[in-house]
C-alpha cells in the first residue's frame, strides 16, 4: 500500500510547479514582467534566461505556495536595516502580503519580486544604494560590474541564504566594524540608557563639580570611554572622568583637554538616534569603497581634514588638508598619484601630481583643483623613498633651478572620501561634525529621515 502511495505521489510532485511556471512564462512573453528592481529590470533578458533554462520553473514558489527559501530570503530582507538599508527598497511589504498566496498569477508575481529583491540587495551591498547616476556630487566611484541574473541564479543554488548574502558584503573590514557599531548603538537605544546632556550649560573644568556629571559619566561608560564601575563617581570632574573625556574628545576630533567645554558639550548632547543615522550614512559611503586599495595608497578623508599614507599595508604619515572649504562639493572618487614635480622660485615647492577628473595635484597653493596640505614635502619624500631611487630626494629636487618631475611606476592609488563616522581596530567609534551638510543630503537619498 505504501509503494502505491509513493508511486502515485511522484507525478504530483513532478507537476507541482506547472501552473506557476505557465504564469511566469506568460509574464515574460507579455513584456510586462517587473521584478521590482531597477538593476534586474535593466537586464531583464538575462533574468529571463535564468528562468528559460529551467523551463520557467519557479525559484521561490510552488503551485501550493512559497518555498522555505522564500521565507528565508524575506527574513534577510526584513533585517537589511543592519546595513543601514531600508526594507522598503526591496518591496518587503508586498512580498510579505503574498506569502500566503496560492493563485498562480500571485505566486508568479512573488517569484519575480523575490528574484528582483536579491538582485537589488546584492547590487546595493556591492556598490552602495546611491550611485553616481543618482548623486554625482556625492559619489563618483564607477560601480562594480555585476550581473543581476548571477545573483538570482546564485541564490537559487545556495543551500544557506544567509551565507550567500554574506558573500555579497564588501570585503572592507572597516565596513564590518561599522556594522557592529550600528548594532551596538541600536541596543543602547533600545535600553533607554542614553542620557540627555544640556549643550547650553556652563563648561565644566577639571576638579569642578556639576550635577550633569552623573549623566555625563553614564554617556562616557556607554561609549566605552569610562569604566562602568566609575559611573557612580559623583558630581566632581575628577581624574578618572577627565581621562575619559580626553578619550571622548579624541574620538570626536576635538582638542583633548579633558575640560567639558562648549564643543564637547555639543557633541555629548547629540541624541543617540542621530548617531545611529550618522553610522547608517557612513555605511553607505563604505559600500562605495568596495575594492582593494592595495598595500600602498593615499587615503583622504575631507570630513576629518586628513591625508593618510599607507605603505606595505600599514598606516604611515598623516598630514592635514588646509582648504576643505574649497572642496566642499568634491565627491568620493578613486584616482592615482602619478608622481611628484617641483615648482622652482624664491620658496620652491614640491607637489604630488594627481590623475583624476576632480583635482590636479596635492600640495601647493590652495584652489578648487588643488588639495592643499601641510607638509607636502614630507609626504612627497615618503613616496619618493618608496617608489624612486635614492638619488631622487626632495632636497635634490628642490635644489634644482628648473622644474623637476619624478614619475611613479606604477602610480599610487588615491581614494578621496568624506566620512563622518568610522570604527577602528580597537573597537573605538569616531565621529566628526558634518561641516558641509553632506550627511543631510545623503540621508534624504537613503530615505533615513
Amino acid at each position: 500500500m505504501l509503494q502505491v502511495l509513493l508511486l502515485s505521489a511522484a507525478p504530483l510532485r513532478a507537476a507541482d510547479n506547472e501552473a506557476v511556471a505557465a504564469a511566469l512564462q506568460s509574464l515574460f512573453q507579455s513584456g510586462t514582467v517587473d521584478t521590482g528592481s531597477a538593476a534586474a529590470n535593466a537586464e531583464i533578458d538575462k533574468v529571463r534566461g535564468v528562468f528559460e533554462i529551467r523551463a520557467y520553473k519557479p525559484i521561490w514558489t510552488r503551485d501550493n505556495g512559497p518555498k522555505s527559501k522564500a521565507r528565508a530570503l524575506l527574513g534577510e530582507l526584513k533585517i537589511s536595516a543592519v546595513h543601514g538599508l531600508s526594507p522598503r527598497f526591496y518591496h518587503v511589504d508586498e512580498i510579505e502580503a503574498l506569502m500566503g498566496a496560492t493563485d498562480p498569477a500571485e505566486l508568479a508575481r512573488l517569484d519575480m519580486l523575490l528574484s528582483g529583491a536579491i538582485a537589488e540587495f546584492g547590487h546595493d551591498l556591492a556598490n552602495g544604494r546611491i550611485g553616481p547616476d543618482a548623486a554625482p556630487d556625492e559619489n563618483a566611484v564607477p560601480p562594480v560590474d555585476i550581473d543581476p541574473a548571477q545573483f538570482i541564479a546564485g541564490a537559487e543554488e545556495a543551500d544557506d541564504l544567509q551565507d550567500f548574502a554574506g558573500t555579497l558584503l564588501t570585503a572592507d573590514f572597516r565596513y564590518v566594524r561599522l556594522i557592529a557599531k550600528l548594532a551596538e548603538f541600536s541596543r543602547i537605544q533600545a535600553s533607554g540608557q542614553w542620557p540627555r546632556i544640556d549643550a547650553a550649560g556652563a563648561p565644566i573644568g577639571p576638579g569642578e563639580s556639576d550635577p550633569r556629571l552623573k549623566d555625563i559619566r553614564m554617556l562616557l561608560a556607554l561609549t566605552d570611554d569610562l569604566p562602568f564601575a566609575a559611573v557612580g563617581g559623583g558630581e566632581k570632574h575628577d581624574a578618572t572622568s577627565v581621562a575619559a573625556v580626553r578619550t571622548y574628545q579624541e574620538r570626536h576630533g576635538l582638542d583633548p583637554t579633558g575640560a567639558i567645554d562648549a564643543p564637547t558639550l555639543a557633541e555629548m548632547s547629540v541624541p543617540i538616534e542621530d548617531r545611529i543615522r550618522q553610522i547608517k550614512i557612513n555605511l553607505e559611503r563604505r559600500r562605495w569603497q568596495n575594492r582593494d586599495l592595495g598595500a600602498d595608497n593615499v587615503y583622504v578623508n575631507l570630513a576629518d581634514n586628513s591625508v593618510k599614507l599607507v605603505h606595505g599595508g600599514k598606516s604611515g604619515r598623516f598630514v592635514a588638508v588646509t582648504n576643505s572649504d574649497q572642496l566642499a562639493s568634491l565627491p568620493t572618487f578613486f584616482g592615482s598619484i602619478t608622481g611628484v614635480r617641483t615648482v622652482p622660485g624664491a620658496s620652491p615647492q614640491i607637489v604630488l601630481v594627481v590623475d583624476s577628473p576632480f583635482i590636479e595635484q596635492m600640495g601647493g597653493d590652495a584652489s578648487a583643483s588643488t588639495l592643499a596640505i601641510t607638509d607636502a614635502a614630507l609626504l612627497a619624500g615618503d613616496l619618493l623613498s618608496a617608489r624612486a631611487g635614492s638619488d631622487a630626494t626632495t632636497d635634490v629636487l628642490l635644489a634644482s633651478e628648473t622644474p623637476q618631475t619624478v614619475a611613479f611606476d606604477p602610480p599610487v592609488p588615491l581614494f578621496v572620501t568624506y566620512v563622518t563616522a568610522w570604527a577602528n581596530r580597537d573597537g573605538s567609534v569616531h565621529f566628526r561634525r558634518d561641516e558641509h551638510g553632506r550627511d543631510a543630503r545623503l540621508a534624504k537619498l537613503l530615505e533615513l529621515d
